[in-house]
């Protein structure tokens, strides 16, 4: 940037403080990040941006600002610490480095960092986190294998941190998430050896305690998730099976019977709602979207592009559009080119997936 541009900035900068400073409303605030975006300052930008959600709330843009100049900030943090270690290698590095690729959703190169650094130093806390990362990509992915290697590594960590407690708890979130109860109960009462009298764990001990002789063991529950693609708390949270509830059967219903549409699902794990299609054409359907939903979570995850918002197909056929989210997938058929912003809202509500960010707008 030369030096007039760099004057002129500053003087719009200026301006856009004063402004701020008497109307702090969402659109001053935008303006005075943008101005600092121009400049390159994206700690400002989310200084800003902070600043305004805590204030005023919710506001997409706001977030979304916010959102991409930490991303930014992270992605150059990073780098930093690749160079330096490539050039001198520490724990502390090790640690940081691997805790900002978590953050960033790059979990398996996270994983990556965190066994070089176990295989060059053999520390406990390098092994906890690649069990964390492991843990990450098991809740992701829901893949039995991943949640054995979690458990090993959790394991093998309680050996190298025999007095540390964060193992212990780390084995607990595992062991809840597919309600292995059994295993919750050994693991409380291990905790409590060393922390007696803790009443938080006492009360946990008797919850897990009351539950634990109908409970499968830790390896049968890993196949029942990794079958119904279902944790535990999910399951409790909004009921089981997930579909045919009194909302998402009618909305279905709703998308189905719009002129256009296909077929509109919603599936979780084994289980599936389809209006439109009949017979075995649904049971198709059905099979077809789960799998693009799973294999795009998968290969988000091995590229290291974080959480999975939307799929998108278009064709001769017309338009899928499938969105992923927290309490299933739900998907729409459609023979129009693009699928309209009322219908994409309603299939993210149902997901109970975010809105994504208008990629049209960025922070510099």
């Amino acid at each position: 940037m030369s030096l007039l541009q760099r004057i002129l900035s500053g003087s719009r900068l200026k301006d856009a403080r004063k402004r701020l400073a008497g109307d702090p409303s969402a659109r001053n605030y935008l303006a005075l990040a943008q101005e600092h975006a121009r400049l390159g300052e994206m700690a400002e930008v989310a200084r800003v941006c902070g600043e305004a959600l805590e204030l005023l709330g919710a506001h997409s843009e706001l977030q979304r600002l916010c959102d991409r100049a930490r991303a930014l900030l992270i992605e150059k943090r990073t780098r930093a610490l690749t160079r330096e270690l490539r050039d001198a290698p520490r724990p502390g590095i090790y640690k940081e480095l691997s805790e900002l690729l978590m953050q960033s959703g790059r979990i398996e190169r996270a994983e990556e960092v965190a066994f070089e650094w176990f295989t060059a130093t053999g520390e406990g806390n390098a092994q906890l986190q690649r069990a964390q990362a492991r843990h990450a990509r098991y809740l992701a992915d829901r893949s039995r294998e991943d949640g054995r290697l979690n458990y090993e590594l959790l394991e093998s960590d309680e050996k190298l941190l025999p007095r540390d407690a964060r193992p212990l708890r780390e084995r607990i979130d595992l062991v809840c998430a597919v309600a292995a109860w059994r295993d919750a109960r050994k693991t409380v009462s291990q905790l409590l050896e060393l922390t007696p009298g803790d009443s938080g764990l006492e009360a946990r001990f008797r919850t897990y305690n009351g539950l634990a002789d109908a409970a499968p063991t830790f390896d049968a529950a890993l196949r029942e998730v990794e079958r119904t693609g279902t944790l535990a708390l999910e399951a409790r949270a909004h009921g089981s099976p997930a579909v045919g509830g009194s909302k998402i059967r009618p909305t279905l219903q709703m998308l189905a019977a719009q002129p256009g549409v296909q077929a509109a699902m919603f599936e979780r794990g084994a289980t599936a709602l389809v209006q439109g299609p009949k017979g075995a054409t649904a049971e198709r359907t059905a099979r077809a979207v789960r799998e693009i939903a799973t294999k795009s979570r998968t290969t988000a995850r091995r590229l290291g592009l974080g959480a999975t918002l939307e799929i998108e197909l278009e064709g001769a056929f017309g338009s899928v559009l499938i969105a992923p989210g927290e309490q299933g997938s739900a998907a729409l058929w459609t023979n129009q080119s693009g699928v309209s912003e009322r219908f994409r809202s309603t299939l993210l509500e149902l997901a109970g997936a975010a809105a994504p960010a208008n990629d049209e707008e960025d922070a510099a």
